[in-house]
């Protein structure tokens, strides 16, 4: 099946599609030439039947020996019998005796009678029968062949004749078959190869390219309209695109200066109270403000932004950064697994994705537990595990969609519900699976692995 799809392409594609049309039409050229072969054959049946009876009385001839008895030839010999074969002879003397056969009508021996010399001419026989008389000159003695199609064996003898004459063509079809599929294969292959440089030129558009456009240089003129038509969508796309990039630089800078003015404004409420609850409004807003940036880069990641990265100090890095807050909050972290595992990536997004999954499981996690940071090999990856409540099979489904949040165990935990959506995301651009599980013994396994075979 596999070298099937090599050669005529997958289901339902271009080249299968190309290749079928053109074997449909080649069957209907084939049997039409079938058609107008049976057709000829008919038509010239009797010409080409006359022409073999001719043949076959020269044959005949050939064998008359005077010297021999029976002149050589046996009366009884099937040859002469007719009962095999497709055509029966009998053989005249110069009185017009029958020395071979049995053709002896009174009929047929006056019209042998009147042949001349080696002029063959044709002898009407009872019936759609076909013969053909010869007179030939042997050792001064004449001799007549009458040459016939067999009696009883008329239509069989046609049939038998055109399935003859098919044979001799069959293996020029076929060959004419075989040489017309490969030149349909080849032609095919080469007339989308205009549809593979499009696919190449494709894969090179994305945010970090977005002012490339495909050429329809070389193009067949059917696909070229189609051609401009997506590189005006392109257009449309890279303006969009602009605007939103536009949109978060200026999101960045009109929101961090309020919220910078709004921090000082805190220090200045006397009431330690209200004081703290507005500036963990405030720190909400600020972290909020920053999951969505990072989201927004998370989208627009591009390979060609992606660059060697050890795991292992990666999480080593994260762990540094974030164990002073957990022990603030009476938890620990721990760094696990292999020290010697290297991906393919952008460092600061996957920082990003593995801290948002680390704070993720600090704030599900009982106090005295501790959040276990493992990096595997084999395939490579990042496992977060932690000691909370777990994840039901529910919230399985939709935790990582955007705006979804898992149920918060203590007042404490609180989110914008972003915070895994920027994992997916990050995991997406890197072909990496980011899935969940139940922990033996409680908790959940938060799980970012690589695929090696994607890998660029």
């Amino acid at each position: 099946m596999k070298v099937f799809n090599i050669l005529f392409g997958e289901r339902y594609s271009l080249r299968r599609s190309l290749i079928i049309n053109i074997i449909i039409a080649l069957s209907i050229c084939i049997a039409l030439a079938m058609i107008v072969l049976v057709r000829e054959f008919y038509e010239h049946l009797a010409e080409n039947v006359e022409d073999a009876l001719y043949e076959e009385a020269k044959e005949v001839v050939r064998q008359i020996d005077p010297s021999l008895d029976t002149y050589g030839l046996q009366s009884d010999a099937r040859r002469f019998e007719g009962v095999t074969g497709l055509y029966r002879y009998t053989v005249f003397d110069t009185a017009g005796t029958p020395i071979a056969g049995t053709e002896t009508s009174p009929e047929i021996q006056s019209q042998m009678q009147g042949l001349e010399l080696d002029q063959p001419r044709k002898i009407s026989l009872l019936g759609e029968r076909l013969g053909i008389g010869l007179r030939a000159k042997i050792d001064n003695q004449n001799f007549f062949v009458l040459a016939s199609t067999y009696p009883k064996g008329t239509e069989k003898t046609k049939f038998q004749k055109l399935v003859y004459e098919i044979q001799e063509e069959i293996i020029w079809v076929a060959l004419g078959v075989i040489t017309i599929l490969t030149a349909a294969i080849f032609a095919t292959r080469r007339a989308l190869r205009p549809l593979r440089s499009i696919q190449k030129q494709a894969q090179l558009i994305g945010p970090s390219a977005t002012t490339k456009r495909l050429s329809i240089e070389r193009l067949p003129a059917e696909l070229a309209p189609l051609i401009t038509s997506v590189n005006g969508a392109f257009e449309r796309l890279e303006k969009g695109y602009q605007a939103q990039r536009d949109f978060s630089s200026n999101v960045a800078h009109e929101i961090r200066t309020p919220l910078a003015v709004l921090r000082s404004s805190i220090d200045m409420i006397d009431n330690p109270e209200v004081k703290e609850t507005i500036y963990e409004d405030v720190l909400r807003l600020d972290r909020m403000f920053e999951q969505m940036i990072d989201l927004s880069r998370a989208d627009a990641l591009a390979k060609t932004t992606h660059e060697p990265i050890d795991l292992h100090q990666l999480v080593v890095d994260l762990a540094m950064d974030m164990s002073a807050g957990a022990l603030k909050d009476g938890k620990s972290l721990a760094v696990t697994g292999v020290e010697n595992c290297t991906v393919v990536g952008n460092k600061g997004l996957l920082t990003v994705a593995v801290g948002n999954l680390v704070r993720n499981a600090l704030n599900y996690s009982p106090i005295g537990t501790e959040v276990e940071i493992d990096v595997t090999v084999n395939p490579s990856g990042i496992r977060v595990l932690d000691r909370g409540d777990g994840v039901s099979d529910a919230q399985k489904q939709t935790l990582f969609e955007r705006f979804q949040r898992g149920a918060p165990t203590n007042d404490n935990v609180s989110g914008s519900g972003i915070g895994l959506a920027i994992v997916k995301s990050v995991a997406d651009a890197h072909n990496a699976n980011i899935e969940v599980h139940d922990r033996h013994g409680g908790g959940s396994v938060f799980e970012l692995i690589f695929q090696s075979d994607k890998k660029s």
